[in-house]
């Protein structure tokens, strides 16, 4: 028996053409790969709409004959894309359009329209995340709060700052949810430490600073409150402000959520999204990692063997869809 795949989650082609059931027929069309079982067909096709995907011409015969005849089985199409096939669910009609007696294209319709941004290839930024941390951190910002217009600021640099924190300020300009809440980037740093570190950030009830040395342009980071002693970030200032945006879209954003999951639920959250190529953070939890696919970042942090953290910020309620049949525990859940 087949695995039933969730709305929009994001499968191999394999795992895709195997919902038409044992010995179903394997064809290929225009760009487009079918699997027509006794019961139930795949479609797998670039793109789509909202609601609708059209499929051109010419098509396999085995396939038309199926959908043309009186007991008609069930569509379940999924959308191709480079990290996999995205599941559009069961189509709620096929219209066949003929043209001089042959079957020209076909027009699936479904019931749930598709979120805007999903059938988008990825972010871009990820790509940008190895050789150029403090760009991808900008196209982050600047896509995830792009209904938020940034104000042009002068590009005053009075204390010295480094490269990445300067990009930070300009790109967070007349937008205070990139500064967080539940850590905050100043907007001014402060040198009022008596060992000559820079305060620039800090946890938002007071727990922890955040700290660099001066005169460096991608200095280490320091937490001051996390232990008994500065505590040193993995990644330095570069790394570590893309993460930082990252976290705050996940954990203080208006739309998400935050559980605690297993590892095999953690599994699931994940699969349909890319691993941000960053060492963890150090907070919230020891080792916190971010994930991101179109529309949605997940923070996953990890203290023990067996049960993970979980935080998730999406820009449109309609990416929690999935993740609000999965069954989770959810310690607090925001959809509208």
């Amino acid at each position: 028996m087949a695995v039933e795949i969730g709305l929009w989650s994001v499968v191999a082609e394999p795992e895709a053409l195997a919902l038409a059931g044992p010995g179903a027929t394997l064809l290929t069309g225009a760009d487009a790969a079918y699997a027509v079982g006794p019961d139930a067909v795949v479609v797998i096709a670039p793109g789509g709409g909202a609601d609708e995907m059209v499929l051109p011409g010419p098509f396999p015969e085995l396939l038309e004959e199926r959908l043309a005849g009186v007991l008609r089985p069930a569509v379940r199409a999924f959308a191709r894309l480079p990290q996999g096939c995205l599941a559009l669910g069961v189509a709620r009609s096929a219209e066949l359009g003929y043209r001089r007696g042959a079957l020209h294209d076909i027009r699936l319709r479904f019931e749930e329209a598709l979120p805007p941004g999903l059938l988008e290839p990825g972010p871009e930024w990820l790509d940008m995340v190895g050789h150029d941390p403090t760009g991808a951190m900008e196209r982050f910002i600047t896509a995830w709060y792009s209904g938020v217009p940034a104000r042009r600021v002068p590009d005053v640099d009075p204390m010295g700052q480094p490269t990445a924190l300067r990009a930070f300020h300009r790109v967070a300009a007349g937008r205070p949810e990139v500064y967080g809440i539940s850590s905050r980037i100043l907007p001014e740093p402060l040198a009022d430490r008596p060992d000559g570190l820079i305060t620039f950030g800090h946890e938002g009830d007071g727990m922890f600073t955040l700290a660099m040395p001066p005169g460096e342009d991608d200095p280490e980071v320091f937490y001051d409150g996390l232990s008994d002693r500065l505590l040193p970030e993995r990644e330095r200032l570069a790394g570590f402000l893309l993460n930082a945006a990252l976290a705050r879209a996940a954990m203080d954003g208006p739309l998400g959520g935050m559980a605690f999951v297993d590892r095999p639920q953690a599994q699931r959250i994940i699969a349909p999204l890319r691993r941000v190529p960053l060492r963890p953070m150090r907070w919230p939890c020891l080792f916190s990692r971010c994930y991101a696919g179109p529309g949605t970042v997940v923070l996953l942090g990890e203290d023990d063997a067996d049960w993970c953290e979980m935080y998730v910020g999406v820009r449109h309620p309609g990416l929690l869809r999935r993740l609000r049949r999965l069954g989770l525990d959810w310690e607090s859940f925001t959809d509208s």
